[in-house]
């Protein structure tokens, strides 16, 4: 349920207060939007709102540096995190253009450090996170890495050429992952010659003017006009300071600013660098996973719009274009909280004017309770995500407590959720399939094995230490007060298991990095090894293993 919660979050377009129609002081009514992060003592934000190539808004919000007493200006270089992708893939998009390299080529012409896996990754794979390739953050948090760690471009190589499987297989599903970019952003270095930094600084930056942008690929450099990472006030209500010393780059590393971002956004219109062409391939969306270059493809008030949000420590931001109103709005905050897409929409609302509104809901439609049993049942996507579909009150509910608006032919909507959700299959349905502004999620049945409830004999079973070859972390589940607990290196948390109806054999629930954990016996019912599942890791193996050495009795 957790990743349809994050699913439906992408999908909230309105912010309250907001009308559809153009505001008679649009910058006055951004200000009123923003005034929760305009205190002159707390960090804030930056944004800029564009139109056809002009700046209609670019304001600075709260402090850069709260304790300096520094403020935000449309100037301010801000760390935009992921919206760093789009840059990536444009730089891949400029080499294919001039016949340096193309997107069906394998990823392992460039990159043979790369494990050769059973089907080969293309950098179309890579760029449209169909690659399968698990996420690197995933698996430095697993190796006792903290979101506040010192993480370099070789530390997150290194993870990646340590994958020995997939979470699927290439082109199959959409499954977002830091690890895609992080080596696109290796491929355009080899291609070109050239360091990352260098290329983007030559070939993007300094043509469209975008004077104030650039990779951080050494954290310990000095440089003014930055934005300090903060996060929301403490127990006394004061802000409190984040650290980012990350050097890694491709997947994030981009210092931008809001007035920038809207030179960017004008390229996309305007092309001064890169082609009509390359811009059409950045705004297409792949068929598999709904993504294009570095950007969600959607729809918001019955126009086409691309955009993407960032997060790491300290720092949110996003950014967003609707391309035929040719308008684009920049967000970024020097404050960690929620994903500021909806507020950005809600700028753009009031600059749109009299859009087209979004289409009116389809029709709610009776059905049979044959057809409710038809479709009632359990589903799994590839990423590991459990979906249980009931069948109670002459409706359909997803995990027990979404109900589902039926339209007929297998077709089904949510209440406040802009989501598209249909069955195929004959009887049962086979195929569950939502699709929201958050991407496609496929998801196909499969036969639950109910577990009883754990007891503390029962847990005997799951006791030991298990090695992941691919991280090279050992990870211990052991018995604490009557509770099963896994630890690992730096983390650790209870094991527990799911309400009774969502309830399997040998699976279980964590609240860390663990995600999902699922045991695995041999054949005369002895558990031999753990998978971790996640939602960017899907059964990350760890083998149970016996007999490790101890350091003997200090003898006299």
């Amino acid at each position: 349920m957790r990743r349809l919660a994050r699913l439906l979050a992408c999908s909230l377009l309105l912010v309250p207060g907001i009308v559809s129609a153009r505001a008679a002081d649009p910058a006055g009514e951004v200000d009123k939007l923003l005034a929760p992060w305009s205190r002159p003592d707390a960090p804030g934000c930056a944004v800029s709102v564009a139109r056809a190539g002009q700046l209609l808004h670019a304001r600075g919000y709260g402090a850069a540096n709260v304790e300096a007493g520094i403020a935000n200006t449309p100037d301010t270089a801000f760390h935009i995190a992921s919206l760093s992708k789009q840059f990536t893939a444009f730089a891949v998009l400029l080499l294919q253009a001039e016949g340096r390299l193309a997107l069906a080529d394998d990823v392992r012409k460039y990159v043979p450090e790369l494990h050769r896996f059973a089907r080969p990754i293309t950098l179309a794979q890579l760029m449209h996170h169909s690659s399968g390739l698990r996420d690197q953050l995933s698996l430095f948090w697993l190796q006792g890495r903290r979101g506040e760690d010192s993480i370099a471009q070789q530390d997150a190589l290194r993870v990646i050429f340590g994958q020995r499987e997939l979470n699927f297989a290439p082109g199959t599903a959409f499954g977002y992952s830091n690890s895609n970019y992080t080596l696109l952003a290796l491929v355009v270095e080899r291609v070109s010659g050239k360091s990352f930094a260098d290329f983007l600084a030559e070939r993007v930056f300094r043509p469209l003017g975008m004077d104030h942008s650039y990779i951080v690929d050494d954290y310990h450099r000095m440089r003014a006009g930055q934005a300090m990472p903060y996060a929301p006030g403490g127990k006394e209500g004061a802000p409190e300071r984040r650290f980012l010393p990350y050097a890694t780059y491709g997947s994030t590393g981009i210092r931008s600013t809001a007035a920038d971002l809207a030179r960017w956004a004008r390229n996309f219109a305007e092309p001064v660098v890169g082609t009509k062409a390359v811009i059409a391939e950045m705004l297409k969306a792949d068929p598999v996973t709904g993504y294009g270059g570095g950007l969600h493809i959607g729809r918001h008030r019955g126009a086409p719009i691309v955009g993407h949000s960032g997060i790491d420590p300290g720092f949110v931001g996003h950014f967003l274009m609707l391309p035929e109103r040719r308008l684009s709005v920049a967000l970024i905050c020097n404050v960690e909280g929620e994903d500021p897409a909806p507020l950005a929409r809600g700028i753009a609302d009031l600059y749109l004017g009299e859009a087209p509104a979004d289409p009116a809901p389809r029709p709610e439609v009776a059905l049979a309770p044959a057809e409710l049993l038809r479709l009632a049942g359990n589903y799994r996507d590839r990423l590991g995500t459990g979906f249980l579909i009931e069948a109670r009150e002459g409706r359909l509910w997803m995990q027990g407590f979404d109900p589902m608006i039926p339209h007929g032919a297998g077709a089904f909507g949510m209440k406040g959720a802009p989501v598209a959700i249909r069955f195929s299959g004959e009887v049962p349905a086979r195929t569950l399939t939502i699709d929201g502004p958050g991407g496609l999620l496929v998801a196909t049945r499969y036969v639950r094995q109910p577990a009883t409830a754990l007891t503390p004999a029962r847990m005997t079973d799951y006791l030991g230490t298990y090695y992941s070859p691919e991280l090279a972390v050992l990870v211990t589940v052991a018995r604490r007060n009557g509770a099963l607990w896994i630890l690992g290196p730096g983390w650790e948390s209870r094991i527990s298991q799911p309400p009774e109806k969502y309830r399997e054999r040998d699976s279980f629930d964590t609240d860390t990095v663990t995600g999902t954990v699922r045991f695995r016996r041999d054949a005369r019912g002895r558990v031999t090894e753990l998978r971790s599942t996640n939602g960017r890791i899907v059964d990350l193996r760890f083998l149970r293993v016996t007999g490790l050495p101890r350091l003997g009795a200090v003898g006299g």
